[in-house]
């Protein structure tokens, strides 16, 4: 690639990490205004990228794309169903695909099986936003040092986010994204309305510092106590240090986002990825669980008895079903995935149906259903759910291939990072919607991606390796 093509595709790549800096700052862009301008920013990234590509002045990394471009075809495909879900159809194959749909429409002529198409167009634009968000991530990262700097910028915003989000409890100035704070009132959300969907935004941006720091543990063995404390004293001044000083950071403030799930799908996801990650290592070294442990010693007991760790968990042993609103609204959610198993009543329908499922012993409004899964199907129809599920397996799939047949430790890192997010979705999904988020959803894609960019992409060093598709 010549020059002029490289500082082209710089420049996209900058674009794509400061969207993705912007992306949590207005209200996580969970504002019809702040989706929309974070839609229009991933809109021009592509088509900027589209311009270089037919220009000759950037390309796809083959390796990579011969194995990402099947989940992104998945990705596409769901949008693909969305589009449909928009389309008016006449009555009689309206019934055929949905009678549900058929049944609930009281109008006459034709009918899409969304039964709420403005909302629905609103959720295809920002699940257009999360794919493009995907593919940009695929098509710019095609270097060890951008991967690098991918996993950098993330935590360079978790930190500026965690620094925020903490001083405005510390300090009493309840301030969110330039206007005074009317939720989440005595606990850190930064610039998020939900302290629950900024805590999952820190453990996202916790665990790509992680799996960044993680690519930087030390190989060589200390030469006797000397030269034991000369790597300690470089230890002080690298920096090493300052990214462990970020993650703590981080760690302070999901502490004091007094997120139950939030904390305890944390620490769980580090626990449980850990795990992973000493049985795929063909050698057993100490280091990785005397690291691992050390996170969890000095996070969890020193700061987080420092920061009020002891009021999360006093939540958590306050917490009963018979007590959680949430519980109460996941039968409801059911009988509403019962009605549109197949084809779902529309994305970014359920705040409008869903009352018509809510029993009357059931108080409260909700725009979503508190549980990513229950709303995925109720919204889009259990096949699509599936999907969606089995892309997400397929990344972690991916990641232990990485951790297993890579030796690059840049990469091995950065599968870390995809499989600690994976497992703090799948546990924090169940009782949250942090994927309805847009911030929190475009982040996710684009860390997922990491899976396929570090099992295609070469690396100074290694054997030749031959890639395969999702096997």
């Amino acid at each position: 690639m010549s020059p002029q093509p490289s500082r082209w595709e710089a420049g996209l790549f900058a674009c794509l990490l400061l969207v993705l800096v912007w992306a949590p700052l207005p209200f996580a862009s969970n504002r019809v205004w702040g989706a929309m301008l974070l839609t229009t920013l991933i809109a021009l990234l592509c088509a900027a990228w589209a311009m270089l590509y037919l220009a000759g002045r950037t390309q796809l990394q083959r390796d990579v794309w011969r194995i990402a471009r099947w989940p992104l075809l998945a990705l596409l495909g769901v949008q693909c169903w969305v589009l449909l879900q928009l389309l008016p159809l006449p009555r009689w194959l309206l019934g055929l695909v949905s009678p549900q749909a058929d049944a609930w429409w009281l109008t006459e002529g034709p009918a899409s099986i969304s039964l709420d198409p403005e909302a629905t167009r609103q959720y295809l634009l920002k699940g257009l936003a999360v794919t493009g968000a995907f593919f940009l991530t695929v098509a710019l990262v095609n270097t060890a040092d951008r991967m690098k700097l991918l996993l950098q910028t993330l935590v360079f915003s978790g930190t500026a986010q965690a620094i925020y989000g903490s001083m405005m409890v510390l300090t009493g100035l309840e301030y969110g994204f330039l206007i005074e704070k009317y939720a989440s009132l005595g606990s850190a959300s930064g610039t998020f309305v939900n302290r629950n969907h900024y805590a999952g935004y820190l453990v996202m941006c916790l665990a790509a510092g992680i799996g960044l720091l993680l690519s930087q543990l030390s190989t060589r063995s200390s030469n006797g106590w000397r030269d034991r404390i000369r790597r300690y004293l470089q230890l002080m001044l690298s920096s090493k240090m300052r990214l462990r000083i970020y993650l703590a950071l981080m760690v302070i403030a999901l502490v004091l986002t007094r997120s139950r799930m939030g904390n305890v799908a944390f620490f769980t996801a580090l626990g449980v990825t850990g795990s992973i990650l000493l049985i795929s290592q063909r050698r057993f070294s100490w280091r990785i669980p005397v690291f691992l442990g050390s996170l969890l010693v000095v996070d969890l007991l020193i700061l987080g008895q420092w920061f009020g760790l002891d009021k999360v968990v006093e939540r958590l042993e306050q917490t009963a079903p018979d007590t959680e609103a949430r519980v109460d609204y996941f039968k409801p959610g059911l009988d509403y995935v019962s009605h549109f198993p197949m084809t779902g009543s529309g994305g970014g329908s359920f705040y409008g149906i869903f009352p018509n499922f809510q029993p009357p012993n059931v108080e409260g409004y909700l725009d979503h259903a508190h549980n990513d899964y229950v709303e995925f199907a109720a919204e889009l129809g259990v096949p699509v759910l599936l999907v969606l599920g089995a892309l997400v397996l397929a990344a972690a799939w991916q990641s232990w291939l990485v951790l297993r047949m890579r030796h690059t430790r840049l990469y091995q890192g950065a599968a870390f990072a995809v499989l600690m997010t994976i497992v703090w979705l799948l546990l924090h999904a169940a009782v949250d919607f942090n994927m309805q988020i847009p911030a929190n959803a475009v982040t996710f894609a684009a860390i997922l991606s990491l899976a396929w960019i570090a099992r295609g992409l070469p690396a100074v060093g290694e054997p030749c390796h031959k890639v395969t598709d999702l096997s």
